[in-house]
């Protein structure tokens, strides 16, 4: 294992979208009481899993590591004597309302879940970010594999179609236009409006084309409302 020493690089693999990380953000901005999201299954059994919302109530750090106390030693021409060294945390303590918990856990309120960091080995394809002369010298090689330790959380101020599937949500914005790059897709309009359980609790956030509404759905829903009418005639 050898530390990444490249600058660009080290910029690059820590901007990767989460989904492009096995769901281990590089960059995870903080802020106490923000919404969380879960990227990874802890206890499905108990509802702490993929998908999973909740609010970041704080970082747990190990104040009794001598090691991370005094690093005097730590010396960066970049900055001032006194910077204090943003240390890795025990755990995230994260408030899981609709976690299945029979009884809190010691010295914890009840739903307060503690998530801790993951590692992950992970592999990165490289073509977006090597040029053509670096891949010959790579001998045509245009992957890395990383080792990243990060806690499995990620901001959920807002979300995608695909993370909000399966959700109930109190309530929220949604935006119907689709973006320029994507196909357009009946399900990316049924989705976010059904996951809110009442039309006052939910807000369009621009005007959008009505052509969108009046999409066919795929053929391969066609086929699969098919054999769910099909099974549900059946057993009438």
């Amino acid at each position: 294992n050898h530390d990444i020493d490249n600058t660009d690089l080290r910029h690059f693999l820590l901007s990767l979208p989460d989904n492009k990380t096995d769901g281990l953000p590089g960059y995870l901005p903080i802020v106490m009481n923000m919404p969380v999201l879960i990227t990874h299954n802890i206890a499905t059994e108990l509802h702490i899993s993929n998908g999973s919302i909740g609010r970041l109530v704080r970082l747990v750090y190990d104040n009794h590591n001598e090691n991370l106390n005094n690093n005097t030693d730590i010396t960066n021409p970049n900055f001032p004597f006194n910077t204090k060294y943003i240390q890795t945390p025990l755990y995230a303590l994260v408030e899981l309302p609709q976690s299945k918990l029979s009884s809190p856990l010691i010295d914890l309120q009840p739903t307060m879940i503690p998530i801790l960091p993951e590692q992950k080995t992970i592999k990165i394809d490289l073509k977006s970010f090597i040029t053509p002369t670096q891949k010959r010298l790579l001998n045509n090689k245009t992957s890395i594999t990383i080792c990243r330790t990060q806690l499995p959380i990620v901001p959920a101020y807002a979300m995608t179609t695909h993370k909000c599937q399966g959700k109930t949500l109190t309530s929220g914005i949604i935006d119907l236009v689709p973006p320029p790059y994507a196909k357009s897709d009946l399900a990316n309009v049924y989705v976010p409006v059904s996951r809110f359980t009442s039309a006052d609790t939910m807000a369009i956030l621009r005007p959008f084309p009505q052509s969108i509404l009046n999409q066919k759905p795929h053929p391969d829903m066609i086929i699969e409302l098919e054999r769910l009418n099909k099974l549900c005639n059946s057993r009438i």
